[in-house]
């Protein structure tokens, strides 16, 4: 199985840290600036190119999208991504700028959850980790808050520990914010059955 599959998002431009560990990277739209900025060469550049004028390298694939189109760049680079068997997704530049394009990340991220995927998205300011039937360890990080929310109308069995404010086997829904803000006490471990988790390392 293929592991780790890193998208270069075209959102602002944002720590690229940890990328050097994927296993192939895809550079969406003005995500091929910011990944020349770095001297990193993708494996596919994905989008419209609304938002990157320049020349593109003639011996790297390019999946070429109309601008009319359903899917966002960073949702049909996560699409191409799932439908090549990546068992993990992680996203970069995907932070900050427009809040709809914030949300859509997340939803695209979503979407590779579904499907089986381990899917995050990296940024100086946070880190957001989906969870579906999973978990994960995550280790105290001073200066930043640790939250947990329901993408899904409801994810059962959320368990936290490790925090201020642990959760044993809770029912979380998404009408009602009640993991956000939690507080490290050591290392914190998340853990949820059916429905979405978003988990949320976010700068305080």
């Amino acid at each position: 199985m293929k592991q780790l599959c890193a998208i270069i998002s075209g959102g602002q431009d944002d720590t690229l840290c940890g990328i050097e560990t994927a296993d192939f990277i895809i550079a969406c739209d003005r995500g091929y600036v910011y990944a020349q900025k770095s001297g990193i060469r993708p494996g596919l550049l994905v989008g419209d190119f609304d938002s990157y004028r320049g020349a593109l390298p003639e011996d790297v694939p390019v999946l070429d999208l109309p601008v009319e189109k359903d899917d966002t760049d960073t949702m049909a680079a996560v699409r191409w991504a799932v439908s090549e068997g990546f068992s993990e997704i992680r996203l970069y530049c995907a932070l900050g700028g427009r809040l709809d394009h914030l949300l859509g990340n997340i939803q695209s991220l979503s979407f590779a959850c579904r499907h089986g995927v381990k899917a995050s998205l990296y940024g100086r300011e946070a880190r957001l980790h989906l969870l579906c039937n999973g978990e994960i360890t995550l280790p105290p990080c001073e200066g930043y808050s640790l939250s947990v929310l329901a993408l899904t109308d409801r994810v059962e069995d959320v368990c936290i520990t490790g925090v201020k404010y642990p959760l044993h086997g809770a029912l979380v829904t998404n009408s009602f914010p009640i993991g956000v803000s939690n507080e490290w006490e050591g290392a914190a471990h998340i853990s949820c059955g059916a429905g979405i988790l978003l988990v949320i390392n976010a700068k305080k």
